[in-house]
């Protein structure tokens, strides 16, 4: 071929001309099927985009996206495992459409004032503390039912007679012997009686004696067997373990020491931290005299009490104590009054939800959060439930139960008052006396009418129930708060309710001191840094090219996530909340009693919670 054939276009022979033919052939038919390839390519671009918009993208509503739930729940979720082929995994537990919404205007209405919180705050700053048989309780309760009757609810009282203890005043001192006396952080017990009085001159002589420090009861055994306790002070100097384990000293500890002849007792303050904090409560009536000290005395106490016992010939006093105290107690004396708030349910009004937390304190602190709270949230379930196009099924009672802290006996007039009959019963006893703080979950123990039933597990649907309703919001704290469901619901006030087989519950919030402190009111989120701001740190550090990058692509993925929000740990979240423990009795029967324990979102936020829960049981028909 010669150079001018090899390179030009034009067919010099016919075998050149058939194979140029051929070749042009072959070039369309691989451009048909190159083209053919790329419509199909775009063609199963457009349905796989159909399939991921059909099964993959949420399917929940801007109002449910506006009202906190999570929007991470798509078409394909509804389905289950078996997704796109079609094998739905039945829900054991379903609940009818409009509870959804009235959840919704619920938990709105509930965050949207702080109503609960002003009102809480004008009662106890108004009236203070609010001891059984105290006048402050009696026009706490005068104001309340005002208040009721302004919401336009039904509100009714039941007397109730009530013990009446006073401390009036009372003084410990430490006589030391190189610094005089030395005033300590004590208060009296309830029941306590009061230390000796002068019958010719009516003047209280208190207690003087030596002390003996025990940590246990069979620490105090041990002393009672070798004669040291008569005519002495017993210390109780517990470390502080839980409240449930330790109560015990407070409650029993006069009845032992006065069994070996000991004249007074003292009682370690029984909470998880101090600042000279000196906690308060019953003691079982003796006739010696009964006093909390703070934890920082109690130690005082012990250490000089140890310097004496290893070193007698150093140390050759033995400690002593003043004790005085003018403590009155007057037994069925006052009658004070239990509030019922009520609204009646618009299918079963003999089927009765009752929620409720006991409305007297002790005379420390404002009462806020021993008990108030749980009074005022659950007045608030009441209110916001008439709110609704329609009630409940069910009725619902907030109860406000008087003398908790005095042997309960306004939980004993109501379930008198209010017996289970064949027909009229309670469906659901509820009670708040956990602190308010970020909801939890609640306690829960089944009714005797569904344990007797064998299709019936009212704990399984609870926990299904929390999941549907809280599991995934996000407005009320943290993800799922609330939604929890523990065993072994009780109360003071319930108890009555509960031993006649009635399903009782008790509201759980979330310990307020998980370390760190992130649910503490006084606790600080860290601020997140805009963009511009890490970006510019970042590009301070020169050459490290990885870390800017790797800062981009965080970048990218904030902006277009490529996973589930969930798998995105946020450097900022808080971490997981656990039941109340230890942190409700930084407050409990303390001076630290007051509306500072709790901040006005965690109210709000507890009254939402609570009002779900109440209207799950008011509102489903399933035997609790």
């Amino acid at each position: 071929m010669s150079e001018k054939t090899k390179h030009s276009t034009l067919p010099t022979t016919v075998e050149q001309a058939e194979w140029a033919d051929s070749h042009a052939n072959a070039n369309a038919n691989a451009t048909a099927r190159r083209r053919k390839i790329r419509v199909g390519l775009f063609k199963l671009g457009l349905v796989a985009a159909a399939l991921y918009t059909f099964f993959w993208l949420p399917f929940d509503s801007e109002d449910e996206v506006n009202n906190g739930l999570d929007f991470s729940r798509t078409r394909l979720g509804r389905w289950g495992k078996g997704g796109c082929h079609g094998k739905k995994d039945k829900a054991k537990y379903t609940f009818e459409s409009h509870m959804q919404a009235d959840v919704e205007k619920l938990v709105a209405g509930s965050l949207e004032s702080s109503i609960v919180w002003d009102r809480l705050a004008e009662m106890t700053d108004t009236f203070g503390n609010r001891i059984a048989g105290s006048e402050s309780l009696e026009k706490s309760i005068d104001w309340i039912v005002e208040q009721v009757k302004g919401d336009g609810l039904s509100v009714t009282t039941e007397d109730v007679t009530v013990d009446h203890w006073a401390r009036n005043e009372e003084s410990l001192y430490f006589l030391s012997p190189t610094r005089g006396p030395v005033k300590l952080h004590m208060l009296g017990l309830g029941f306590s009686p009061p230390t000796p009085v002068d019958p010719q001159t009516n003047e209280n002589l208190g207690v003087e004696a030596e002390i003996i420090v025990v940590a246990s009861k069979d620490e105090l055994d041990q002393y009672a067997e070798q004669g040291l306790l008569k005519g002495r002070i017993v210390v109780y100097n517990k470390p502080f373990e839980s409240y449930g384990s330790d109560v015990i000293y407070r409650g029993m500890g006069a009845t032992w020491a006065q069994e070996h002849g000991a004249v007074a007792v003292l009682v370690r303050s029984i909470g998880p931290v101090s600042l000279q904090s000196t906690h308060t409560g019953n003691s079982y009536a003796t006739n010696i005299p009964a006093a909390s000290v703070s934890v920082e005395d109690a130690q005082l106490l012990a250490r000089s009490f140890k310097r004496h016992r290893e070193n007698p010939e150093k140390f050759p006093e033995w400690p002593k104590v003043k004790l005085t105290m003018n403590a009155e107690t007057a037994l069925m004396s006052r009658v004070s009054r239990n509030i019922i708030v009520e609204l009646k349910g618009r299918e079963s009004p003999e089927e009765i939800v009752a929620v409720g937390g006991h409305i007297d304190s002790w005379d420390v602190g404002s009462g806020a959060v021993d008990d108030g709270a749980g009074c005022f949230i659950a007045w608030e379930v009441v209110r916001q439930l008439s709110l609704l196009n329609r009630p409940p099924r069910r009725t619902v009672r907030a109860v406000f139960w008087t003398s908790e802290e005095n042997g309960s006996p306004g939980g004993r007039v109501y379930a008198a008052n209010h017996p289970e009959t064949n027909t009229t019963r309670h469906v659901l006893a509820f009670e708040s006396d956990s602190g308010v703080f970020d909801p939890y979950g609640i306690k829960f123990t089944a009714g005797r009418r569904a344990e007797e039933d064998p299709t019936t597990n009212s704990f399984e649907f609870l926990t299904a129930a929390g999941e549907h309703f809280l599991g995934s919001r996000k407005d009320l704290s943290y993800k799922g708060a609330g939604k929890f469901v523990l065993p072994n619901g009780s109360g003071a006030d319930i108890a009555p309710l509960c031993k006649q087989g009635v399903a009782c519950a008790q509201y759980t919030p979330a310990d307020p001191f998980p370390l760190p402190y992130s649910t503490s009111p006084y606790y600080i989120k860290k601020a997140k840094k805009s963009e511009s701001e890490e970006e510019s740190n970042l590009d301070e550090q020169d050459g490290d090219h990885h870390r800017y990058h790797h800062h981009r692509h965080d970048r990218h993925h904030r902006k277009h996530p490529h996973h589930d929000d969930d798998d995105d740990e946020d450097e900022n979240q808080d971490p997981p909340r656990r039941p109340v423990d230890s942190g409700y009795f930084y407050y409990h029967h303390t001076e630290a009693d007051t509306m500072s324990a709790f901040t006005p979102d965690q109210v709000k936020k507890s009254a939402a919670v609570m009002a779900i829960w109440t209207y799950i049981a008011a509102e489903s028909r399933v035997e609790l």
